[in-house]
């Protein structure tokens, strides 16, 4: 069980309970329909904290990459705290979210200078109450967004899904008993994803833990096609040269489904992390 699961007392999946999709949960704009102040200094101090651990890794100065390494972590551990989801409990997560719309994808357009400015090219998705507002901020949502239906947000994932694109769920601060307000799902991909890289570069584990699931082969129905291995955005694959079979590293392993869902005969499973042991409080 993660930390959060065990936080919020969740029998199963924390972000799969209904409690984490509440409009009570989505902060009440202050007077005169301004940000409220505690989003606007946590996300200055986030740049700042980036800022310095870049900076930091540049002088190779080990003391100061750990000092800012640590605080840049515990502020996404108290704000943002992300995790990697895979394909099925995408779908659960749009049973409970309404509405839900696809918008344009803010890493591509930082990381890369890509703005998806019509549906077919979104690949980021906003979920409930906070959807009722995307108008308020033209700079997020300059090309729209599309609202789609249950139906229609499950084919949207797997087109994303068949692209290759990890999932990831999107929180934003613990604005209700310290519960995190789930918000958003996004496709992404490294190194367009900010929140990979800032998790796979420099080791900062809250801006994206590590999924619920590790992926297991089976040996006997693998045909070594090597699918898996393209589409392993961790690194968490390779291909024995003795079996020229596909071998998974399940320490690597973030159980993001993209090896389950693409292998061409099934021989990959998702199995629940705490199912065992060394892997328990691999997140």
């Amino acid at each position: 069980m993660c930390e959060f699961c065990e936080k919020f007392g969740t029998e199963d999946i924390w972000y799969l309970d209904p409690k984490g999709h509440g409009r009570q949960l989505y902060r009440k704009q202050v007077a005169g329909g301004r940000y409220v102040p505690e989003a606007i200094s946590y996300r200055q101090r986030r740049e700042e904290l980036m800022g310095l651990v870049g900076q930091a890794h540049m002088e190779k100065d080990q003391a100061k990459i750990q000092e800012y390494s640590q605080a840049l972590d515990q502020l996404y551990k108290e704000n943002e705290p992300c995790q990697v989801v895979p394909l099925k409990d995408c779908y659960k997560l749009l049973e409970y979210a309404n509405p839900i719309a696809s918008m344009s994808c803010i890493c591509r357009k930082q990381t890369r200078a890509l703005d998806e400015r019509n549906a077919d090219e979104y690949s980021c998705m906003g979920l409930g109450t906070g959807m009722f507002k995307w108008e308020r901020w033209p700079e997020r949502y300059r090309g729209g967004v599309q609202f789609l239906s249950e139906q229609q947000g499950k084919e949207w994932f797997d087109k994303w899904d068949k692209a290759g694109m990890v999932h990831m769920i999107m929180v934003y601060g613990t604005a209700s008993e310290g519960r995190p307000f789930i918000g958003g799902l996004c496709n992404c991909d490294y190194p367009d994803c900010i929140p990979l890289r800032i998790r796979l570069d420099y080791g900062i584990q809250h801006v994206l833990l590590k999924g619920h699931y590790v992926a297991i082969p089976d040996y006997d129905l693998c045909t070594g096609c090597g699918t898996c291995v393209q589409r392993c955005q961790f690194g968490a694959i390779k291909m024995e040269v003795t079996t020229q079979k596909a071998n998974i590293d399940v320490f690597k392993c973030f159980g993001c489904g993209l090896c389950e869902t693409g292998c061409p005969v099934e021989a990959i499973t998702l199995e629940r992390r705490e199912k065992y042991p060394a892997l328990r409080e691999e997140w």
